[in-house]
């Protein structure tokens, strides 16, 4: 069987369409997956945080106020704050103001990193920053309300949403595969009619990826969250919103779950809390801790 592959860059990351063959038209698969890269395009112009003109900044810039959403948006707000409920706050859809104070802006100004100021920065925001359980989300409405100075990042869900909005336009094919620099979810089996096989990637002493297991999915997706892979000096972008500090417990973490949002959310969810999370994860879920 042949297998089409296709590559774009979104999300500062590559990802990657591969599909099986069988009798499907060749056209028909590229238009599929044309879609599929299509729904990356949306949901970053979306929900990105670095322009005024998407969705999300339109509500981050108004506090205090009840916004008018999309039911796409009022979704995702409602499962961000299911999973905080769920991991007692270990996964915050809030924590965009840690990272600006890191640097991590549109910029990437990380030169804040070196000022002398910094820790007192970050512990005057841990003592005053509002709790992501003061949103007010009226789902009946399509209207949310976030406290003063709040904000919300999609950060720990956008991939993982984005791709499972890919699948939903490939799903009409048995056997594909959706690759989103690490995170992937796939169906079926490949070209040589296995289960697809997953490299597990972590840095080893010598700052060097290396494959430290595999794992098959069948039908399932999986994503890792890992301290290395965006660092830059002391800092990455993984934060422990009860200290405010980038968490450092773990190296790189795995979950496998049904779906990509699931993956992708209680991966974080996880690098932050720890074994602490683990008893509140579905117990249909597989983790990895390194």
């Amino acid at each position: 069987m042949n297998t089409i592959i296709r590559h774009q860059k979104f999300m500062n990351t590559t990802i990657t369409f591969k599909v099986v063959q069988d009798d499907e038209p060749t056209i028909e698969i590229l238009d599929a997956i044309e879609a599929g890269f299509g729904e990356f395009d949306r949901i970053v112009k979306t929900y990105t945080r670095f322009a005024e003109t998407s969705e999300l900044s339109n509500l981050n810039r108004q506090s205090e106020r009840w916004i008018n959403i999309s039911e796409e948006f009022c979704y995702l707000i409602k499962y961000m704050l299911s999973m905080a409920e769920a991991t007692d706050g270990a996964f915050d859809p809030t924590v965009i103001d840690f990272l600006e104070v890191y640097g991590y802006d549109k910029n990437y100004e990380f030169s804040k990193l070196d000022k002398p100021e910094l820790d007192s920065l970050v512990k005057k925001l841990v003592a005053e920053r509002p709790s992501w359980e003061e949103i007010e989300l009226d789902e009946k409405n399509l209207k949310v309300k976030l406290a003063k100075h709040q904000r919300l990042d999609l950060g720990g869900i956008g991939k993982g949403y984005a791709i499972d909005c890919a699948y939903n336009k490939l799903n009409v094919f048995n056997n594909f595969l959706i690759d989103a620099g690490g995170d992937i979810r796939a169906k079926g089996k490949n070209d040589i009619d296995e289960l697809w096989t997953i490299d597990l990637l972590n840095e080893n002493t010598k700052g060097e990826k290396e494959v430290v297991g595999q794992v098959q999915l069948d039908n399932t997706s999986i994503a890792s969250s890992g301290s290395w892979a965006r660092k830059f000096k002391q800092f990455h972008h993984l934060i422990n919103p009860r200290t405010g500090a980038p968490m450092n417990k773990y190296k790189t973490v795995f979950v496998q779950a049904p779906t990509g949002l699931e993956s992708d959310s209680w991966a974080t969810a996880l690098f932050i809390g720890g074994k602490d999370v683990i008893s509140k994860m579905p117990q249909d879920f597989k983790y990895f801790l390194i």
